[in-house]
């Protein structure tokens, strides 16, 4: 009798732990969501929330347009070079320890932007470059690791922030500067969610041990037998392009397209509006793609089809800019994709978490260095020109490249 209440107790320790496991995974998966979220919203709005403002921090400050476009071009260096350093932040910290302090970083980064002349401007850029890069790298990592078996969709919802948080800071950047009175402390208010995401990703951190890994073995398998296929360089090499040049059409939309609107007719007030409108679009548009490109046999398909979409809209720019700026926009937006879709390709192509390092910190760190040119090519031909029709031009290559190239990245 003795002996069947003991085994009775025990099944019920058993259970009772199992539980507590449960719910305990359960918290730190709600956790690694918030965290992984909270920090992609922050990856943009220091950027995308300048880019409308652009104009009178260059009035205040004496800046023509190339002056300016070095503003927007620091960021993508830092996030070429520093890119190559986060995988060595991510073995000796962790990644969660190393996304954690990346956010302390870009809200100094972005307080420094408006607390001086020129030389904050770009010290504080710098900054901004070097937090933003470090989460750029580690992201697809750190999914890979908490979300083995939704990889595509966590993909698709991280890109998404990333867009949403330039969308919301594009729209919003004329608004606070008419309410706080100036450019400076309306770029100053992206602090406050930078210190705020760095809450559940220091829960994280605090939930992660030194070293641990949490993927399947086989996994681990798969990402040993990864580092010996024969065409990894040249998936590698293919990547990297295609990332660049999606980058080029990104962040020379990012940083130019208000400008191009208004010296095309559009009030100044109402420039940035299609500038969110192109994020709007690649929010679900991006979402989709990358959960069908992870389930798809292939996502060359869907690289063509970004391409043609941006050589459509940059078409219709070159042509009559102000005609119709929301359908541009439109036609942006679905080329936009080509974003998540890249991070969907690297994710997909990586055997394991410590490969997705590695491999993204290549790809973004060739593709950001290949995109630095991009802004100031188009601010420096601007300047020469006196128009944006060689920049444009300049675009619609870039973007008709991108369709071929990313077709090619896809089949290897």
């Amino acid at each position: 009798m003795t002996g069947g209440v003991e085994e009775t107790t025990a099944q019920e320790g058993v259970h009772g732990t199992a539980r507590g496991r449960g719910r305990a995974e359960i918290v730190t998966t709600v956790v690694a969501v918030t965290a992984v979220v909270t920090l992609s919203l922050n990856l943009r709005p220091a950027l995308a929330g300048f880019s409308p403002l652009a104009g009178e921090a260059g009035t205040e400050l004496g800046l023509g347009a190339g002056a300016i476009s070095l503003v927007t071009t620091l960021p993508l260096v830092c996030f070429g070079v520093f890119a190559l350093f986060a995988p060595a932040l991510s073995r000796r910290f962790g990644a969660e320890r190393a996304l954690m302090a990346t956010m302390p970083l870009l809200a100094a980064g972005i307080l420094l932007r408006g607390a001086g002349a020129t030389t904050a401007l770009l010290l504080g850029t710098v900054l901004v470059g070097i937090a933003i890069a470090i989460g750029n790298v580690l992201l697809p990592g750190v999914v890979k690791r908490r979300f083995p078996t939704a990889t595509g969709a966590m993909t698709g919802l991280y890109a998404s922030a990333i867009g949403g948080g330039a969308m919301l800071a594009a729209a919003l950047a004329k608004p606070l500067d008419d309410l706080t009175h100036g450019w400076r402390p309306a770029l100053a208010v992206w602090a406050l969610p930078a210190l705020a995401a760095a809450v559940p990703l220091a829960l994280l951190a605090r939930a992660t041990p030194r070293g641990a890994v949490t993927v399947p073995d086989s996994q681990a398998t798969q990402e040993a037998d990864a580092g010996r296929r024969p065409v990894r360089r040249l998936t590698t090499a293919a990547l990297a392009v295609f990332f660049g040049l999606q980058s080029v059409v990104f962040y020379v939309v990012l940083a130019w397209l208000p400008r191009v609107l208004t010296e095309a007719g559009t009030a100044p007030a109402d420039a940035g509006l299609p500038l969110s409108f192109v994020q709007l679009v690649s929010l679900p548009t991006g979402l989709t793609v990358s959960i069908l490109a992870r389930t798809s046999r292939s996502q060359a398909w869907y690289a063509a089809a970004c391409g043609v979409a941006g050589a459509a809209g940059f078409t219709g720019l070159l042509v009559a800019p102000g005609a119709a700026p929301y359908a541009w926009a439109l036609l942006l937006g679905l080329s936009v994709a080509s974003f998540p879709l890249a991070l969907a390709m690297i994710t997909a192509k990586a055997g394991g978490p410590s490969h997705a390092d590695r491999l993204s910190s290549v790809v973004q760190g060739c593709g950001y260095l290949m995109a630095a040119a991009g802004p100031l090519a188009a601010g420096l031909l601007r300047d020469a020109t006196g128009t944006w029709t060689a920049s444009l031009a300049f675009l619609l290559v870039m973007a008709v490249l991108l369709a071929p190239v990313g077709w090619f990245a896809a089949r290897l």
